[in-house]
C-alpha cells in the first residue's frame, strides 16, 4: 500500500507487531520471575543477591516495554511523515525514554546470573574476579552508552524534536559515533552472555554431582547463548539509528530485538531456579496419585486389614500360636505407604528385609492324657 499523497512511501504500521513481540516475550519472563521468587520465599525461603537483580531487571524491562507502548500509541512504528507534529515529538520523547531503560535492562541481567553462577558453583576468587569484571565492564559501558546518547543533540529536545535541528536551533553530533559505540557495547554484550553460558559446563565436569544434574544445569545456564546470538543480531539494527529522517519508522528492528535480548538474559537466569518448584509439582501429583489408591483399598472389608479374610489361603500349622500375616487387598494401604516412602528415597542404599517367625507347639500323647485326667 502506498501513501495517498503520492510520495511512494508504504503507510504501513510496525506499532501493533511491536507491542505483540515485545509483551509476549516480557509477559513470559516476567511469569518466570514470579516462579522464581515463589521457590525462594516459600520453597527454599533464602533470597539471594541474584534475586533482588533479576526482580531489578523485569522492573526496568516492564518500564521499558510500557514507555514503547506510549511511543506507539502517539504514532511510534509509523512513517514519520505521517504523524502531525506534536504527535511525532512526543513519539520520538518516549522513544528516547524507553531506549534509556532498555539499554539499563539488558545489562543487569548478567549481573544477576553472575551472581546465580558464584552461589551454584562456588568459583575460585580468580574466577570470581574474571566474572564480576566482565559483568561490571558491561554495565560500565552500558552506562556510557545511554550518556553518549543523551549528549548527543545540544539541548537535549533537539534528540525528538527534528525542527529544532532543522533550524538551527539544536545541534546535534554525527550519528554514527553512537552507533559505533553501541555496536561496541552489543559485541561486548554477546561476548560475555556467551561466556556466562560457556563457563557451567566446564566448572560443572569437576563437581560431584550426579550426570543429569550436571547436564540439565549445563543446558539452562548454556540459555545464554541465545542471548549472546540476540545481541548480535541487535547490533546489525543499529544502523537505523542513522535515518533521522525516519526516526518513528527506522528504529522499530532495534526496539525489538532489544527487547527479545533482554528477555533472553531474564529467562536464562530463572530458568535453573525452578528446578525445586518442578519437584514440588511431581511430588504433589505424585502424593494425589497414592491417595487415590488410599481411597479404593479402603473400600474393602475392614476384616480384610489383619488378613484374616484370606487367612484360608495361607498354610498354617493346626497348633500355630503365630500366624504369618498374609498381603490382600486389607493391607494395600500399609504397604502402598511404605513404597512411596522408599520410592522417595534412593534405593540404591537401603535393602528391606521381612522377617517372619512362627512359633510352634508340639504335645505328646502323655501330655494329652494328664490334660484329659486333670
Amino acid at each position: 500500500m502506498t501513501d495517498s499523497s503520492g510520495d511512494g512511501k508504504l503507510t504501513s504500521n510496525k506499532g501493533p507487531m511491536m507491542m505483540a513481540v515485545m509483551w509476549a516475550l516480557t509477559s513470559v519472563a516476567f511469569i518466570l520471575v514470579a516462579a522464581r521468587l515463589c521457590v525462594r520465599t516459600r520453597i527454599l525461603r533464602n533470597l539471594g543477591a541474584d534475586d533482588w537483580l533479576i526482580t531489578l531487571a523485569m522492573f526496568f524491562g516492564v518500564i521499558f516495554v510500557v514507555t514503547s507502548t506510549i511511543s506507539v500509541h502517539y504514532g511510534y512504528g509509523q512513517h514519520l511523515t505521517r504523524l502531525v507534529e506534536s504527535n511525532a515529538e512526543k513519539a520520538l520523547m518516549w522513544n528516547m525514554i524507553s531506549f534509556i531503560f532498555g539499554i539499563v535492562s539488558f545489562a543487569i541481567p548478567k549481573l544477576a546470573i553472575a551472581a546465580l553462577l558464584n552461589r551454584l558453583l562456588n568459583p575460585t576468587n580468580i574466577q570470581k574476579i574474571i566474572m564480576w569484571s566482565l559483568t561490571g565492564m558491561v554495565s560500565a559501558i552500558a552506562f556510557a552508552n545511554i550518556i553518549l546518547y543523551l549528549t548527543e543533540c545540544k539541548p537535549v529536545e533537539g534528540i525528538f524534536k527534528p525542527l529544532m535541528v532543522e533550524s538551527g536551533a539544536a545541534a546535534c553530533r554525527e550519528p554514527w559515533i553512537l552507533i559505533h559505540f553501541a555496536t561496541f557495547n552489543g559485541a561486548f554484550s554477546a561476548f560475555v552472555d556467551l561466556y556466562l553460558a560457556t563457563y557451567p559446563g566446564f566448572v560443572l565436569f569437576h563437581l560431584q554431582m550426579s550426570l543429569r544434574k550436571r547436564i540439565a544445569l549445563s543446558t539452562a545456564l548454556g540459555l545464554g547463548s541465545v542471548a549472546a546470538a540476540t545481541a548480535i543480531v541487535k547490533c546489525t539494527q543499529l544502523k537505523g539509528l542513522a535515518d533521522t529522517a525516519d526516526g518513528t519508522y527506522a528504529t522499530v528492528p532495534l526496539v525489538i530485538w532489544t527487547c527479545v535480548e533482554t528477555n533472553v538474559c531474564v529467562i536464562a537466569a530463572c530458568i535453573p531456579t525452578l528446578q525445586p518448584f518442578m519437584d514440588w509439582v511431581l511430588k504433589k501429583m505424585k502424593l494425589l496419585s497414592s491417595h487415590k489408591v488410599q481411597y479404593r483399598s479402603s473400600q474393602f472389608d475392614a476384616s480384610a486389614k489383619y488378613g484374616q479374610r484370606y487367612a484360608s489361603s495361607s498354610f498354617q500349622h493346626p497348633h500355630a500360636r503365630g500366624v504369618a500375616v498374609v498381603e490382600g487387598p486389607g493391607s494395600l494401604s500399609k504397604r502402598d505407604s511404605t513404597e512411596r516412602i522408599l520410592d522417595e528415597i534412593d534405593l540404591r542404599h537401603i535393602r528391606r528385609t521381612d522377617e517372619v517367625q512362627i512359633d510352634y507347639e508340639r504335645q505328646t500323647a502323655s501330655s494329652k492324657a494328664s490334660q484329659r485326667s486333670t
